[in-house]
């Protein structure tokens, strides 16, 4: 008989810098500079269960849209790389808005951290998952197999276009006392645009919530413009 439905049991919790779903970058390795730590789950935080991993250079994450509801799934999609007006199949699309949820990251590999309380924890770079994303698999990415020369995608041709950042004066100070490493996330992030399509107005304010950080930003005359920085928790940085 035919299976006709499967339960599936994450393999782990993905940390990273994203606190919320917009302003994630839509496709993975956008953002070099965004890293992620992958927690397994105790019946998995095994040695045998990664023993060979640290042969390969990236990796491929099965992971869950777990932020998005049954109710919210479609046959049909709006791409935003299409402008949000034009209506394709789901299965033509890396949508969140799927059957199963289910999706795939493919993300460069650091290296295992092995002296932590939760160790071993797989350290990754180019994330492009909410933090606390369950992972429902890890697999090695294969060059010969996964790299396809003759491959072509004729709706998404080339990576998407970037903006040029800018801090305004009234963020400075705040901008400041944000580390390094932090900001070039929020920089690499903030180029990608993450306005929705229809929104088409300069001057709008929006938020990125990313690492401790609630990043407010605008877009205008084709740069974007960070407004303003404040702590999501505690002390505040008010730009």
């Amino acid at each position: 008989m035919a299976m006709e439905s499967a339960l599936l049991h994450p393999v782990g919790r993905l940390e990273t810098p994203y606190q919320d779903k917009f302003g994630v970058p839509r496709q993975p390795g956008l953002v070099p500079s965004a890293r992620g730590r992958l927690v397994l789950e105790a019946d998995y935080r095994r040695e045998e269960a990664l023993r060979g991993l640290e042969e390969f250079s990236h990796l491929w994450l099965v992971f869950l849209f777990d932020g998005v509801g049954e109710e919210e799934v479609g046959l049909t999609v709006r791409p935003p790389r299409l402008g949000g007006n034009e209506k394709l199949g789901v299965f033509a699309t890396r949508s969140p808005f799927r059957p199963n949820r289910i999706g795939m990251s493919a993300c460069r590999l650091l290296g295992i951290e092995w002296d932590s309380s939760d160790s071993p924890t797989l350290l990754l770079a180019g994330v492009d998952l909410v933090n606390g994303t369950a992972v429902l698999d890890v697999k090695p990415y294969l060059p010969y197999a996964d790299c396809l020369a003759e491959a072509r995608s004729g709706l998404a041709p080339q990576a998407p276009s970037r903006l040029p950042v800018q801090i305004a004066g009234e963020a400075e100070t705040s901008w400041a006392k944000v580390s390094v490493p932090e900001q070039a996330v929020i920089l690499e992030t903030l180029s990608l645009d993450a306005r929705p399509a229809f929104h088409e107005t300069d001057g709008r304010t929006y938020y990125l919530k990313v690492f401790d950080y609630d990043v407010a930003w605008q877009v205008k005359a084709g740069e974007c413009v960070v407004k303003g920085i404040r702590k999501l928790r505690g002390e505040c940085n008010s730009g």
